[in-house]
């Protein structure tokens, strides 16, 4: 039997359903980067060799991310934001914690491929296509490398293929919280 104050109590249920909704679960094929091979990885590649080819030479500096000089993570938030349009932190470890780890075998133009060479804790890169990918590294700047390279073929460490999202939340610590106006711990 209908009373009246059904339509109020049916209301407040609905608004308090709709304040459950998260925007993030309506995800338009547009907004994603494709785990399938649905993106042409032609282009994708394209894309990214021109990019990466006009960076190539920029110095290595570390924190830095411009073309007077940018460091490996720094270089992977710049390829990220102007090929894929997807905003990443400025730190190799926080990028870890970003998109779905893949497997070496099903690495495609854009994946970003992390590495734990003997002469720093951890690198990064983003994958070009053709066992290749491009880098900022101390001793050369911006450079194309090999994958199968047996300096980096020993590195390799993951790679993940980003989304946007981190899938994975990073804490956060003491030196990277920003309290006051100081230099900001960048890098990894």
């Amino acid at each position: 039997m209908y009373h009246p104050m059904h339509v109020p109590i049916v209301l407040i249920g609905v608004v308090c359903l709709a304040g459950c909704y998260s925007p993030r679960t309506l995800v338009t094929p547009q907004e994603t980067v494709s785990t399938t091979g649905a993106t042409p990885s032609a282009a994708v590649e394209s894309e990214l060799r021109t990019l990466a080819t006009s960076w190539q030479g920029t110095p290595h500096l570390e924190g830095g991310s411009s073309r007077s000089g940018i460091d490996a993570p720094g270089l992977v938030l710049v390829i990220a934001d102007q090929i894929m349009g997807i905003s990443l932190p400025h730190s190799t470890a926080r990028q870890l914690g970003f998109g779905e780890e893949i497997p070496r075998s099903s690495l495609m133009p854009g994946d970003i491929v992390f590495f734990r060479p003997t002469s720093m804790p951890r690198h990064v890169g983003v994958y070009l296509g053709s066992r290749e990918f491009v880098h900022s590294w101390p001793d050369d700047g911006v450079s194309i490398a090999r994958l199968d390279d047996p300096y980096w073929n020993g590195a390799y460490w993951a790679a993940r293929r980003i989304s946007g999202e981190p899938v994975v939340s990073t804490p956060v610590t003491p030196e990277e919280r920003p309290s006051r106006p100081t230099r900001r711990r960048v890098g990894w």
